[in-house]
């Protein structure tokens, strides 16, 4: 029986994952994933930062979403607005407006989303996808000797999944 295969045979790198401090701000958080995706293109497209104290323990995730949300005028959580502007025209005006700039100088970890599981590097890639599936998350850290090594994507697992299934 061949060795089943660990998440650490799948999982980016941290040294090549986008990390940043809490006190960055989305917009600075926005130019790491810019200068990432460039850096990465063909390879993959980080669709998330990880988030780190000073003593480089880990807080939460800046995911693309997050940042959008972070960047959003406070009224467009307002329904009662959406609804009488369906359109959204007036909102779109001001999310694009001379507030997004001011908007982006929040610090990341306002809007950061918390870890909600993580992954040890030795586990066996069907746990990490038993998690995901469960957590309903795409993305994970992933521990070794309880410091983070590196992240670990569905997109990564799906690919081995359909190489099996399609025997390539």
């Amino acid at each position: 029986m061949p060795q089943e295969k660990k998440v650490k045979d799948f999982m980016i790198r941290l040294e090549d994952y986008p990390h940043i401090p809490y006190w960055f701000t989305l917009r600075q958080a926005m130019a790491i994933v810019r200068e990432a995706s460039i850096k990465f293109e063909g390879s993959f497209e980080p669709r998330a930062v990880l988030v780190f104290d000073e003593k480089y323990q880990l807080m939460g995730m800046l995911t693309l979403r997050d940042i959008v949300r972070g960047l959003e005028p406070r009224f467009l959580q307002e329904t009662a607005l959406i609804k009488a502007d369906p359109s959204l025209t007036v909102l779109l005006k001001d999310l694009f407006g001379p507030g997004l700039k001011e908007a982006s100088q929040k610090q990341v970890s306002e809007v950061m989303s918390p870890i909600r599981v993580t992954v040890n590097a030795d586990d066996p890639i069907a746990k990490a996808l038993a998690l995901m599936i469960l957590e309903n998350v795409g993305m994970m850290p992933v521990l070794e000797n309880n410091k983070v090594v590196g992240m670990v994507r569905m997109n990564e697992l799906f690919q081995e999944i359909s190489r099996i299934v399609l025997g390539e």
